[in-house]
């Protein structure tokens, strides 16, 4: 009987701990509207609906266009903004706690269109509850690496190397 018991707790602890592992689409579910004023709640609950259901992930903008989700996985997504804008949400680890938490969340945007990629603003770097960080976090290697790729513009990737290489 003490075994079935302690069996049945470990299980109960083992899906609560599941139930509480961050992903991309749980943050974005609760990301306020004023990170990205383009797309409403509605718009993102609809994407993630959509690429969940395997539909087409497009809504319609707060400006009238049409966005597109084009990927979403567990730890990051993609949504084509608009024809020349794209942004990327990445979840990264990192090796120092941030707010009680070792990942945090970090928003990349590229302007250009198709492979012609004119600039990609630094990344903005944000806490699993959504506060802003005001300086990049101590990302993992394996992190650190994740948002590299994801940089498409050269001069603000190695402005961005040399400033995560210092921590």
């Amino acid at each position: 009987m003490k075994q079935i018991l302690f069996t049945l707790l470990l299980a109960a602890t083992s899906l609560s701990a599941a139930a509480d592992t961050l992903t991309v689409a749980k943050l974005f579910r609760a990301m306020p509207d004023s990170i990205i004023p383009y797309l409403s709640r509605n718009n993102r609950l609809d994407f993630i609906d959509f690429m969940e259901s395997k539909m087409k992930a497009e809504v319609t903008n707060s400006f009238g266009g049409k966005s597109q989700m084009t990927a979403l996985g567990p730890d990051s997504l993609v949504i084509r903004m608009n024809e020349s804008c794209t942004l990327v949400m990445l979840l990264l680890d990192t090796t120092d706690d941030v707010d009680s938490c070792r990942q945090v969340i970090a928003v990349v945007r590229t302007l250009g269109i198709g492979s012609d990629v004119r600039a990609t603003d630094p990344p903005q770097y944000f806490s699993a509850a959504w506060r802003r960080l005001e300086s990049e976090p101590a990302l993992t290697d394996l992190s650190r690496k994740r948002l590299l790729g994801h940089i498409k513009d050269k001069n603000i990737l190695k402005i961005i190397a040399d400033k995560l290489n210092k921590h």
